[in-house]
This record gives C-alpha cells, structure tokens and sequence, in this order.
C-alpha cells in the first residue's frame, strides 16, 4: 500500500523538525555543562577560589606578624629585646661568650 504525499510530506516534515529539536537539545545541554560558563568552569572557578582564600589567609596572618615585629621597633613602643635581637642580626655584633640562635 502506497502513502499518499501529503501524509509523507507531513511524516517528514516531523521527522525534521524531531530532530532538529533534539539536536539544538543536545546542543545546549553539552555547552551546559562543558562551555566557557558552564557546570565545570564553575566547579574549576569554585577551586581555585577556595585555593585563593587559603593563600589570602596565610599571607594575612603573616603580614599581621611582620607589622606586629614593626610595632615593637617604634620609638613609642620601642622593645629593648626586640632592638638588641635586629641591631645584632644588621651589624652581626655578638660578645664571645654569647651563643646566637637565629629564626626566620
């Protein structure tokens, strides 16, 4: 038994448009998860912000104890330790019978 044409025509043209639905679908749904804005650059930008954070707060804590050395070394907070222990370590003066141990 033979189809008409239109029924054809028509049968197609579903066909078509079937696929063609399902290809932008697929389309879509790959740039999704892997485009530029996507479900992985957001996970990749989610680490490295996490890996900044860490960093960030590392980097704090040590310049809070660096301008915490500084502070000692003011006139108006001057520490006669803190002075002694940075005018031997700059001139290298030590008496003979004095045993230096040095931190960084």
């Amino acid at each position: 038994m033979k189809v008409p044409s239109k029924k054809k025509r028509h049968l197609i043209s579903q066909l078509l448009a079937t696929l063609f639905s399902f290809g932008l679908f697929i389309y879509f749904a790959f740039h999704l998860m892997h485009g530029d804005m996507g479900y992985f650059a957001l996970r990749g930008l989610d680490q490295k912000l996490a890996e900044t954070q860490e960093k960030h707060g590392h980097l704090l804590t040590e310049r809070l104890a660096l301008e915490n050395r500084v502070k000692l070394l003011r006139p108006k907070s001057l520490d006669l330790d803190m002075l002694d222990e940075r005018a031997r370590v700059v001139l290298g003066f030590v008496s003979p019978d004095e045993r230096v141990i040095l931190e960084k």
